[in-house]
């Protein structure tokens, strides 16, 4: 009995090739066993099932997901493609990037405290979840902002959501993320590393836009506070929003640590030039 979802998923493939016939020889499968296949009459072999895998560019597991799972994965993927014929020479220094990644950051995955001075609320600390988690060599991040209700048009709390890729290039750690809800815009984080053996606070510079309709260029310092490899999310989630500088939720010396001098915050907004 053959899996649900293969046969579908196999003609997903086939309707990216010019031909089954010439995916067939490409293949070395004889076109009438493969068209068993397609009709879901029959499974592939092992070894059949390795040729279809190394011809299309997919994993076997990845050919038993349900069929519109697999739809999304594969559509992605031509343009993938595209993508690293256009980065050119650069795509495989990109691609050392995350492999000179792999072991350095594995320390620093986790759950931290992100905090810094928002610049829709001047004077006001923002402090937001962040988690850094690995998969198949690649350290993802994910940025949970709690927007208040005096935040929001709608007068309601709610999240938004950032999501993206975190590399360690000479002792710093870069993120690149992006909402992923709406994909209005890119933002930076660049961290200095722990100069000692036990990971607790993290520094650095965080570029962005700001919310709302302005959408003006931002540069804010960032103090990111290590809450450990599992938490109670829910109950960090709850922490999260926007507090008085001068209040005791966040500490005081998360305030001193985000002022350039001590005194006054270092946050930066770009001017628009009239037209």
């Amino acid at each position: 009995m053959t899996q649900p979802h293969l046969a579908r998923n196999l003609r997903a493939l086939c309707s990216y090739t010019s031909s089954i016939s010439d995916a067939c020889r490409s293949m070395g499968i004889n076109r009438q066993q493969f068209t068993k296949y397609l009709n879901g009459a029959s499974r592939p072999s092992p070894r059949n099932m390795r040729r279809i895998c190394d011809h299309f560019g997919v994993e076997e597991d990845e050919l038993m997901v349900p069929h519109g799972r697999f739809a999304e994965m594969i559509a992605l993927r031509p343009r993938a493609q595209h993508l690293i014929r256009a980065l050119g020479p650069a795509a495989p220094q990109i691609d050392r990037m995350f492999n000179q990644s792999s072991e350095s950051l594995k320390p620093y995955c986790g759950y931290y405290f992100y905090y810094y001075h928002t610049p829709s609320r001047p004077g006001m600390i923002r402090r937001s979840l962040l988690r850094i988690a690995e998969y198949k060599g690649i350290f993802y991040t994910r940025l949970n902002e709690r927007i208040q209700p005096e935040e929001s048009p709608l007068g309601r709390s709610h999240f938004v959501r950032y999501v993206g890729v975190a590399v360690m290039l000479a002792g710093r750690i870069f993120i690149v993320d992006h909402d992923a809800r709406d994909l209005r815009s890119l933002s930076q984080t660049v961290l200095f590393t722990t100069q000692t053996g036990e990971i607790e606070v993290l520094t650095g510079m965080t570029l962005g836009v700001q919310g709302r309709i302005a959408r003006a260029p931002f540069a804010a310092r960032v103090f990111l506070e290590y809450l450990g490899p599992r938490i109670d999310t829910l109950a960090a989630l709850r922490r999260t929003g926007i507090f008085g500088a001068e209040g005791a939720d966040p500490p005081r010396h998360v305030a001193r640590m985000l002022a350039s001098n001590g005194t006054e915050p270092q946050l930066l907004t770009a001017l628009e030039l009239p037209v």
